[in-house]
């Protein structure tokens, strides 16, 4: 009898696109399963990637189709199914970028390069790994979202690029769900909100005053990894944070 969740295969193959904070610390925690076979880790470099036969680092960049789809070939070279991918990337702010407190502070070209990174890349991992994902066995299409993201939780306004493009992700992720019903019956796609993690993406806004729990990259990854594993197809399209509670889309 097939099991409803990858995490419970005797075997399984990741894929983490990303090797920030939380991906990296999702890669540690794959790393202590006996049921990991292999694990690829899509970044920009191979900077915190522990010697392990079972990993393979392909070189990534977030902002290109063209290198989505060849890292996707080149998995497929090696790997015949994938049961789990979590796509880690995110832009909140750059050295030329930062989140806009104020309507003026848009700019289109800042608009542009987060739809690019936070909302573009999710179809185009979809369509790259959708082959491999589709399979007898269950598997997980993860992606992380944010909370800032949902618009009905949107109670203070600011952070316009930031706020649009992970609302476009999670527009996105829920029609690849909806489609992948049908195509993929075997696939749970989910939206996950990690939880305000201190990691280099967050560190410039979090103060003495900041209101809510910060969490280490392992605590959240710990976590998310919790949530995927009580995932089965019928939750799929679900937005979900990192204790397992639906968050409004």
């Amino acid at each position: 009898m097939t099991r409803q969740n990858c995490l419970q295969l005797e075997q399984f193959n990741g894929v983490i696109v990303g090797n920030g904070a939380i991906g990296s610390a999702l890669l540690h925690n794959l790393l202590k399963r006996e049921e990991l076979h292999r694990v690829v880790v899509l970044g920009r470099s191979p900077r915190s990637i522990p010697e392990d036969p079972r990993i393979t680092f392909l070189t990534f960049d977030a902002g290109s189709p063209e290198s989505v789809f060849a890292a996707a070939a080149e998995v497929q070279r090696t790997l015949d199914r994938v049961h789990l991918l979590v796509n880690t990337v995110g832009l909140l702010h750059s050295e030329n970028q930062l989140p806009e407190k104020h309507l003026k502070a848009v700019s289109s070209d800042h608009l542009q390069h987060s739809f690019q990174v936070n909302a573009a890349l999710l179809p185009l991992l979809a369509q790259a790994f959708g082959k491999m994902l589709r399979h007898e066995a269950p598997a997980v299409f993860a992606s992380l979202s944010a909370r800032v993201g949902s618009i009905e939780d949107n109670r203070l306004g600011g952070w316009y690029s930031y706020r649009a493009s992970k609302a476009a992700h999670n527009m996105l992720l829920k029609s690849v769900a909806r489609e992948w019903r049908v195509s993929h019956r075997n696939v749970t796609v989910a939206a996950l909100h990690p939880g305000t993690v201190r990691s280099r993406l967050s560190e410039p806004f979090l103060t003495e005053r900041y209101p809510h729990r910060i969490l280490t990259p392992e605590q959240s990854a710990n976590a998310l990894l919790d949530v995927i594993n009580t995932l089965c197809p019928k939750d799929s399209g679900c937005f979900l944070d990192w204790q397992g509670k639906p968050v409004p889309w």
